[in-house]
């Protein structure tokens, strides 16, 4: 069996003009996982998210991630969740959920098109593997905004799959003055949709992502998606996968249908 590798997915909502709207970006069609699939940003943990300066209060986060699981998280592995979870969603979504010296979230000027340079390349730089996420923060003189990931859900790739992610989903607001765009490395698209928009069949989205788009549906705005995803239980999942006549068919099991 393929060990699952630790990863990290933002769910980045905003309220849209007819209710709730979600930020997905679509994977390229030669993408070795999901290709074409339209996903929350996101990807695996890497090993210098595990080194951050400065050092993150790793006890609280590992609380945050443990309190409402079934699963407790230690502390050094805890940062490096949030820490991936704010990276890919800069690398993929372009968002940057990050507080000036002043304590103020950081705000991107559209007409400022030199800042919007420098923080592309940045971007590229950062996805090539030549700059940490704590680099990044330490040369334009962030901090981190983890008290905007509210844990949502644990859920691990099934064990019959080649590719294998043990996945911590997260959900935070879109913060104002930025905008959001997809990377033209891993994804082709990026898009807001409203949940049950992006699970009509115009859209392709794996098992795990129909799953959460599912239980995001119900939700008109985004201060009802975070009272709730700030108090619901966190079970971890790990759907099976069942092989007959028609192919492969996945399900998790019934005591854990709107219970994780």
């Amino acid at each position: 069996m393929i060990e699952a590798r630790p990863s990290a997915s933002v769910i980045l909502a905003r309220d849209g003009a007819e209710g709730l709207e979600i930020f997905m970006v679509r994977r390229h069609a030669r993408s070795p996982v999901a290709p074409s699939a339209y996903v929350f940003p996101g990807g695996t943990v890497r090993s210098d998210d595990a080194h951050f300066a400065p050092e993150p209060d790793r006890a609280a986060l590992a609380r945050a991630l443990s309190e409402r699981a079934d699963t407790p998280v230690q502390p050094d592995q805890a940062a490096a969740f949030y820490v991936s979870a704010l990276r890919e969603l800069f690398e993929e979504a372009g968002v940057l959920l990050v507080r000036d010296a002043t304590g103020r979230l950081v705000t991107v000027d559209a007409a400022d098109v030199a800042l919007q340079e420098r923080l592309e390349s940045t971007r590229l730089t950062l996805q090539a593997h030549k700059l940490s996420f704590a680099r990044v923060l330490a040369d334009w003189g962030w901090e981190p905004a983890f008290d905007l990931l509210v844990p949502f859900s644990h859920w691990v790739t099934p064990r019959l799959l080649a590719a294998r992610f043990d996945t911590r989903f997260f959900v935070a607001e879109m913060p104002p003055g930025q905008a959001a765009l997809h990377d033209t490395i891993e994804t082709s698209e990026g898009i807001w949709l409203s949940p049950a928009r992006a699970l009509e069949d115009d859209y392709h989205t794996v098992y795990a992502t129909a799953q959460h788009l599912r239980r995001l549906s119900p939700f008109c705005s985004v201060r009802d998606l975070l009272a709730f995803a700030g108090q619901k239980p966190i079970r971890r999942v790990s759907p099976e996968v069942v092989e007959d006549g028609s192919g492969l068919s996945v399900f998790i099991p019934p005591e854990l249908v709107d219970a994780w």
